[in-house]
């Protein structure tokens, strides 16, 4: 029997909503919030806004730091202590990605094999119909631009409508495990977030993307990091820092064993929007004010 119109709309409804992966929740024990006090300033003519950090694996001690939208198309080293880098030949104050527009700079990552991978891929209205990441060799000390430069693009396959009445196409967080790049979501009319698994292709520039779960985070997710190790996944949200155990193998990394804790910022330093690992018991946290913050892993509890 053919099924006429008035058939097909419900049972198109029940077919997208079995695509979509079902929601882990993890419960937050109770705990007062850890309140983040700041251990360093960055100089805000340097860096704006603080948005990202990375740990570099090319020059131990040094954090990789970018600004976001409207800002200059440059990535910041940095120490934890907020102090210049040293050059060759003075100051290392930053290194511009040349030919490169900052659209909506947010996230940075690198890919075990000596890259440095830039994701412009905020979208805070969920209007942009084109986001890109941007692959290069991580920079020599003292190096003032890179010009080699690998450009990636992609739209979120689940997106059809622009902007997204939802805003739920953001994305601040980018991470790597075992060579292949991940995303989470920021959504801003809920406390979800959703895994993306990104494909890049043997040739051309355009990006697969794999939905792969969905998490309550308790909060909008700004930044992600891999431990130096391998083992541990950090998540932070404006006030909520997650840390997973990693699987040895697949990509169930929210469903292990984790610790979490609320988190306290100071009022005028709110926007903490950087994650890196600054050794293995102590997270460096930053936020877009200048502030950096120290989180020791025994500030957070497992989740039960």
């Amino acid at each position: 029997m053919r099924l006429g119109w008035t058939w097909h709309l419900p049972l198109l409804a029940v077919a997208l909503a079995a695509a979509e992966p079902e929601v882990i929740h993890r419960e937050v024990p109770e705990m007062p919030s850890v309140e983040l006090k700041s251990c360093a300033k960055l100089n805000l003519h340097q860096v704006p806004e603080c948005s990202a950090l990375w740990a570099s694996t090319l020059h131990p001690g040094v954090f990789w730091t970018l600004s976001d939208s409207g800002n200059k198309p440059e990535i910041v080293p940095l120490h934890a202590d907020g102090s210049p880098v040293a050059g060759p030949q003075g100051p290392w104050s930053s290194v511009t990605l040349k030919g490169v527009k900052n659209v909506d700079w947010e996230a940075m990552t690198a890919d075990g094999q000596g890259n440095l991978i830039v994701a412009d891929v905020g979208n805070n209205l969920s209007r942009r119909k084109e986001l890109q990441l941007y692959v290069f060799k991580e920079p020599v000390a003292g190096a003032k631009e890179v010009a080699d430069i690998r450009k990636y693009t992609f739209s979120w396959p689940d997106q059809t409508v622009y902007p997204d009445p939802e805003l739920s196409h953001d994305c601040e967080a980018t991470f790597v495990v075992r060579g292949r790049l991940y995303l989470l979501t920021k959504h801003r009319r809920d406390t979800l977030t959703d895994l993306w698994r990104v494909d890049f292709p043997v040739a051309g520039e355009q990006l697969a993307l794999t939905k792969l779960a969905r998490f309550d985070a308790k909060g909008m997710v700004t930044d992600a990091s891999v431990s130096p190790d391998g083992r541990q996944l950090a998540i932070l949200t404006y006030r909520m820092a997650w840390v997973f155990e990693l699987p040895a193998t697949g990509e169930n990394f929210l469903q292990g064993r984790a610790k979490v804790a609320p988190l306290s910022p100071p009022l005028l330093s709110w926007q903490v929007e950087g994650c890196a690992w600054l050794d293995a018991q102590t997270l460096l946290l930053g936020s877009e004010q200048g502030d950096l913050f120290k989180l020791p892993l025994s500030s957070l509890k497992d989740v039960p």
